[in-house]
């Protein structure tokens, strides 16, 4: 068979002819050869170090820095005024689930999706 027919490869989303096609013990399906011999895996490897590459002059000073100030967010939480009421919108530190807070009864004392306590400096 001379031209074959292309199927699209799963993992790495590249077209490949259908008999070249391996299964991979690893992603427990079918590969195309380039995932199958593991090249794309490096490519991606390569493409999170560089988007974790951090930007010149970047140095200690600048990690502690940024963990203090993460910490200090997540310490304070996120609240917001309701308009036209008293109670206030909060956003958990842990996941990100928005509710009301009552800050006169002082309730939720906890996040009602993960049951993280709600930040002191509210309540």
């Amino acid at each position: 068979m001379i031209g074959g027919i292309k199927a699209k490869c799963r993992v790495c989303g590249s077209f490949a002819s259908s008999d070249q096609f391996k299964l991979h013990y690893q992603y427990r399906m079918m590969v195309c050869p380039s995932c199958y011999s593991g090249k794309t895996a490096s490519d991606k490897e390569k493409k999170k170090v560089e988007e974790n590459k951090k930007p010149a002059g970047w140095d200690e000073v600048d990690v502690y820095l940024s963990k203090v100030s993460h910490q200090k967010q997540q310490e304070k939480g996120n609240f917001r005024n309701l308009m036209g009421s008293s109670l206030l919108e909060c956003t958990c530190t842990g996941c990100k689930y928005v509710f009301r807070y009552d800050p006169v009864r002082q309730t939720p004392h906890t996040c009602p999706y993960c049951d993280m306590e709600v930040p002191k400096g509210r309540r």
